[in-house]
This record gives structure tokens, C-alpha cells and sequence, in this order.
């Protein structure tokens, strides 16, 4: 594979780039921090989620949301954002995949700025937070401003159900969670404050970017209806869902072909 590229958009985006030919932009989930990994096993992993699509060809740009935000930044003023950098950088419409968070930014992108996609993946995302996501970020949002921690143990509700597999799952979470540094409180509670207020409901019969909504069927974070119905109120969209995949579908191998498949 090509040398990886660090660089940052113009609107001040940070974003790893591989591989080489048609670009394609891939807007991560949630972190703790409005930055990218510089080495180590996390950077390893983070090119491992987009190593396939630079070897089938993509010059893929995996971007995070900018540092330094202003206070009250909404879900809409960061698509503006990207869209800004996006025209800048490439001047046409380009293939863009959201994961999490990033498919929510996706979404409202599509929803403000239809002219910088030309097709889009929204994967484990819907047009609001749903219910378990909505309470898991709000406490993490609390647990951010009251202690300065990612208390990564508060989305466990979204990954498994059972109460035994909870648990067991709570633990490593739990102890990770001190782990995790924190290097902007106020970039962190912005993204989560705007988040919360996302929401597209009403614009997505107007969306007409040929878009592939992705789920799992054992991804708690929203509702099984949630996900349906954003792929059936927008005019060219299409639902696939994973049955026996959670919300980290994007690292399975059906993921990359099935995208790859729709992205053709």
C-alpha cells in the first residue's frame, strides 16, 4: 500500500489519506478526541478499517470532525464545514462513507449539500440518535464535563442486551476508560450537544443522492425501524441490513463488499 498522508482540510478536518485513484471520503464514528491516530496499534486498526477500499482502488480519505470548535456548533454548521472543504479539495462530487456519528454527519450532509456526493454509505447511523444512543451520549456528555473522563462502560447498552454479556462487557470497558485522555473537554461536549440535536426526519424525501443505508440486526444503539424507514423515506436509497452483525459491522468482510458493490 502507498505511503499514508496526514494532512488536514480546509476547514481544519484532520484526515489520513491511502491508496490511490477515484477519492473516497470516510467520516469516522464518535472519539475522544477531534484528531486521527499518529501511531501505534490505534493507527493500525483505524487503516485496517479502510485498507480494502485503497487495494480495490479508492484514494480513501478517512476524516475526523475539526479541533477547536466554536461553543454552540450545530450537526448542521459542521456539515457546512465539510462541504466547504470538500468542494475545495476535490471540486466535484465524491464517494463518501459515514460510520456511527460519521454517518449522522453523512446524513445531514446529504440533507444541506447534495451536490458534493455522488453516492453515499450510511452505516450503523439513522436520521436522529435512537433511544439507547440518545441516553448513552448524554451520560457520556455529563461524565465529560463533570470529570473529564470517556467513560467508554456507558454504550455498552448499545453493543450487547443480555445483562450477563453486559456485564462481562463492562469490565474491560470500564478499566479502558481511564486509559483514554482527554485533550479537549470542550471539543467532545460540543460534538456530543450537537449530535443530540441532530435530526433530518423532515429533509429525507428530499435527498436524492443515491444512497445505501447499512445495519445490523444486533445493533442497539437505534431501533431496527429507525434504520428502515431513513433508507425508505429517502427517493434513492436502499436498506441492507446484517442480521447476527452489531454496531462494528464496518469491519466485516461483508461490509467491504457490499460497499464496494454499491460504489461501482
Amino acid at each position: 500500500m502507498d505511503a499514508v498522508e496526514q494532512g488536514a482540510f480546509a476547514g481544519g478536518q484532520p484526515y489520513l489519506a491511502v491508496g490511490g485513484g477515484r477519492p473516497l471520503v470516510y467520516l469516522v464514528g464518535l472519539s475522544a478526541n477531534h484528531e486521527l491516530p499518529t501511531g501505534g496499534l490505534e493507527r493500525r486498526i483505524t487503516l485496517a478499517t479502510i485498507r480494502p477500499f485503497a487495494q480495490a482502488g479508492y484514494r480513501v480519505y478517512l476524516t475526523n470532525r475539526p479541533p477547536d470548535l466554536e461553543p454552540g456548533t450545530s450537526w448542521a454548521d459542521l456539515a457546512d464545514d465539510l462541504a466547504v472543504s470538500l468542494t475545495e479539495r476535490f471540486g466535484e462530487p465524491v464517494d463518501l462513507i459515514g460510520h456511527s456519528s460519521g454517518g449522522s454527519q453523512l446524513l445531514q450532509l446529504l440533507a444541506d449539500h447534495p451536490a458534493v456526493a455522488r453516492k453515499a454509505v450510511v452505516a450503523s447511523a439513522a436520521y436522529r440518535l435512537g433511544p439507547i444512543a440518545k441516553e448513552a451520549q448524554l451520560q457520556l456528555l455529563a461524565n465529560v464535563e463533570q470529570h473529564g473522563r470517556f467513560q467508554a462502560d456507558l454504550l455498552v447498552a448499545g453493543f450487547v442486551q443480555n445483562p450477563t454479556a453486559q456485564r462481562l462487557l463492562n469490565l474491560p470497558m470500564g478499566l479502558a476508560a481511564p486509559l483514554i485522555k482527554i485533550k479537549s473537554r470542550s471539543d467532545l461536549a460540543i460534538a456530543l450537544r450537537a449530535e443530540d440535536a441532530f435530526d433530518v426526519y423532515e429533509k429525507l424525501p428530499a435527498i436524492s443522492t443515491e444512497t445505501l443505508v447499512v445495519y445490523g440486526g444486533k445493533d442497539y444503539f437505534w431501533t431496527q425501524e429507525m434504520f428502515a424507514e431513513t433508507a425508505a423515506r429517502m427517493p434513492n436509497a436502499t436498506a441492507l441490513c446484517y442480521p447476527k452483525a452489531g454496531h462494528a459491522l464496518t469491519t466485516s468482510p461483508s461490509f467491504f463488499r457490499d460497499t464496494l458493490t454499491f460504489l461501482a
